[in-house]
């Protein structure tokens, strides 16, 4: 792996096909959990993706679509065309020194531009891939349930915790509130979350364990290096 510590002729040497880039967020997660829950658990899933996959890692952006968050303190967000921006500007940036194969990570469930943008550098530039797996909360490990809500999860609650009490546990406070809206999912897309949550929260924090954030991130990163040999073997 070769990542922002080494040196630009350590990488035109090694001469990398595979490039690891994740996608962050930095909004609020209650008052448990830190503005940066995202960011740190994709930087840390891109980190031990590239690492199996010798890739070059690049380093997560902590910002995307996080406006629904945004009436909420901490939260930063980029606009739809911004992000595809950044996307697009990163793709072009690395296929112009050789890389020819592109995974993005993405860590935050609200960026929907981002398939429509590797659509289009597929389309776009020639023997170049882009892939990226689909949203990918292990909610199984060899058929065994990791997580007791997760048919509740959707911010800041069991999985979210339990990562952040694996990673960092330094970084989850005391207090944590669940609540689950007696609402889908999609009204994320419709209102700001402090309508639908004053605290932030959608799911059952108190179910979080550092045990089960461990084996889902051990869990994210089999299935995401399974799904990158995959889809490269395939697309090329």
């Amino acid at each position: 792996m070769w990542d922002e510590h080494a040196t630009s002729p350590e990488i035109a040497a090694a001469r990398p096909e595979i490039a690891v880039f994740g996608i962050g967020a930095i909004e609020q997660h209650g008052r448990h959990l830190p503005i940066g829950s995202d960011w740190i658990a994709v930087s840390e899933i891109s980190r031990r993706v590239a690492l199996e996959l010798n890739a070059l890692l690049i380093p997560a952006i902590p910002f995307s679509m996080s406006e629904c968050h945004g009436p909420l303190e901490g939260t930063v967000w980029l606009k739809p065309a911004t992000l595809a921006a950044v996307i697009r500007d990163v793709a072009r940036s690395l296929r112009e020194q050789g890389i020819r194969k592109l995974l993005i990570l993405n860590g935050h469930g609200g960026n929907f531009v981002l398939e429509p943008v590797i659509q289009e550098l597929n389309r776009e530039y020639p023997f170049f891939t882009v892939v990226m797996p689909v949203e990918v909360w292990a909610v199984a490990e060899g058929g065994e349930a990791i997580y007791e809500t997760a048919t509740s999860e959707v911010h800041a609650g069991e999985a979210e915790t339990s990562i952040q009490l694996y990673l960092h546990p330094d970084h989850v406070k005391p207090e944590r509130v669940d609540c689950v809206p007696p609402l889908g999912r999609e009204f994320l897309d419709y209102i700001a979350m402090d309508r639908i949550s004053p605290d932030g929260v959608w799911g059952l924090p108190s179910y979080g364990q550092a045990e089960k954030g461990e084996r889902d991130i051990a869990a994210q990163v089999q299935a995401i290096v399974r799904f990158a040999r995959q889809a490269f073997e395939v697309l090329g």
